[in-house]
């Protein structure tokens, strides 16, 4: 694990992340947070695939929708 995280610090990433669980109703948000802020749409990008691999190893079909870029 800690080398792990040794390459993704090297990479540049790093930051905080909230996991909001509601289990009752299958429920899981996720806010994260990056520094610097332009790595969060490759992490993000990046970790959906990963879940979503994660949840057809438990025989999960996911759909998966990103949402346009908003304009700031």
């Amino acid at each position: 694990m800690n080398q792990f995280k040794e390459q993704m610090a090297q990479a540049g990433f790093s930051g905080n992340a909230i996991v909001d669980v509601h289990p009752d109703k299958g429920l899981i948000r996720i806010k994260v947070n990056m520094i610097p802020p332009e790595n969060l749409i490759s992490f993000v990008t990046n970790y959906v695939q990963i879940l979503n691999f994660s949840l057809r190893a438990f025989n999960v079909e996911a759909r998966v929708h990103f949402a346009e870029r908003e304009e700031q």
